[in-house]
């Protein structure tokens, strides 16, 4: 499997999102500097697709000095890939966006689903690779949610090495609970604490 980074920002009182998983702000400008870097250091970055109908994020590495951002193969761009179960992905989504893909604004996404019979919808999964995105197949567990040790092993198998995992919080709570001694999935944690209070209605 990939080498695993966990990166996320979390407040004092440990929540990492508002009332229902809605963002926050955690992160200022130098983590978010430093998380811009770290991403050209994977092959790979990874959220879950609630990030994606949330934040509708591009998954590049943009907070960079300028000369680097202007100075073409400067800048390795890991390939974004979204946990999606049931492809809920917008088709609206700015990384399922063909011309965004052709100006460099962003990679066209893998989307891990599950391979499990009735799981997607085959027109979704046909419209999804029409804009680019590529959709991996994997098993599911007992709980019907991805196989976290069987994405790893297949994202390995596709050539990923690293890969750099940024929530949202049900992937960070999955990904934990799923860490054990025996079979671990995460090799590097790196955690940002705000000094801010979210109360009991974060998550």
């Amino acid at each position: 499997r990939p080498y695993v980074t966990l990166t996320y920002a979390q407040s004092l009182d440990g929540k990492i999102a508002g009332r229902g998983g809605q963002q926050l702000r955690l992160s200022g400008d130098a983590s978010m500097a430093m998380t811009h870097r770290m991403r050209t250091l994977h092959d790979g970055i990874l959220v879950g697709v609630g990030t994606v109908i949330h934040d509708d994020p591009r998954l590049a590495a943009r907070h960079l000095p300028a000369h680097e951002l202007a100075t073409p193969g400067a800048i390795q761009q890991p390939q974004p890939i979204i946990l999606d179960t049931r492809l809920r992905i917008p088709l609206t989504a700015r990384l399922l966006d063909p011309a965004r893909h052709a100006a460099g604004d962003c990679l066209p996404p893998w989307i891990v689903v599950g391979a499990d019979d009735g799981l997607v919808d085959p027109l979704k999964r046909q419209q999804v690779e029409e804009r680019g995105g590529r959709v991996i197949p994997v098993p599911t567990n007992r709980h019907g949610r991805l196989n976290l040790t069987a994405v790893m092993d297949r994202l390995g198998s596709l050539g990923i090495r690293r890969v750099m995992i940024e929530g949202g919080s049900q992937v960070v709570r999955s990904l934990l609970l799923s860490h054990t001694i025996a079979q671990p999935l995460v090799d590097l944690l790196v955690v940002t604490v705000a000094p801010v209070l979210v109360g009991e209605q974060g998550v």
